[in-house]
């Protein structure tokens, strides 16, 4: 199984232009580091909007062992993303079910698809990270971005079972990812099939077609370093 890291990098003002640079250096070369499977590296949206929040970025990595995770810190590449920051974090995460493409494959260990391998069992009082990422058709943009105010109420309307969230992507406005980490997978599905209304952008996304690449995937919380998660880390702490 593999183990998938979400490590975000808060700048200090006169440090953002370098980060936004990072983005484009990333983008024409690929980070290549020692059991690395998959990566991206994205810019974020001031509540999850349009309206870009220059001083935090989010690496998510997919690595083939905890140890090259871990490694991660160590490296080169580490330091050059991490230059100029008042605040990082990683979350440590271990794939549940996860189904969708990003960018043609699925990033993600699909192994617990297979008869042979149940998917791994969270408990019911351990914390519960979700990812959201999507390709949006061009012709669908105005309409997909009406619709997220709404969408973003909806995880207002949950603040007390959200422990953290973030909206972010690769590409401004076209490619979209969220990531958040929820109490509780009571409180995803709470968020997801109850309450929130979520069932019904579930539907407009088929019906009206919104996205041409989509990718779903639930992880169970390892554990979390940093003060930004430092909420996800107290509560892995009390069980």
């Amino acid at each position: 199984m593999s183990i998938v890291t979400v490590t975000a990098f808060r700048y200090k003002p006169l440090a953002r232009f370098r980060a936004f640079a990072n983005m484009g250096r990333v983008l024409m070369q690929p980070i290549r580091e020692e059991g690395l499977r998959f990566s991206k590296l994205m810019g974020s949206g001031i509540n999850f909007g349009l309206v870009p929040d220059l001083s935090t970025y989010v690496f998510l990595g997919v690595w083939e062992t905890d140890a090259a995770a871990n490694a991660f810190i160590h490296t080169s590449t580490y330091q050059q993303l991490s230059q100029g920051t008042y605040q990082t974090g990683t979350l440590h995460l271990e794939p549940q079910r996860a189904h969708g493409l990003w960018d043609g494959r699925n990033p993600f260990d699909d192994s617990w698809d297979r008869v042979d391998r149940p998917a791994p069992k969270m408990s019911e009082n351990s914390p519960v990270a979700v990812l959201t990422r999507a390709t949006i058709r061009t012709q669908a943009l105005p309409d997909f971005w009406r619709h997220v105010p709404q969408a973003r109420q909806r995880l207002t309307d949950h603040a007390d079972d959200l422990l953290f969230g973030i909206g972010v992507g690769e590409v401004p406005v076209v490619q979209q990812c969220t990531i958040s980490v929820w109490r509780s997978p009571a409180a995803v599905d709470r968020y997801a099939y109850r309450q929130s209304g979520h069932k019904e952008v579930v539907r407009l996304t088929r019906e009206r077609k919104w996205y041409s690449e989509e990718l779903f995937a639930r992880f169970s919380v390892l554990r979390a370093e940093g003060l930004l998660f430092a909420p996800v880390q107290a509560l892995i702490s009390s069980i």
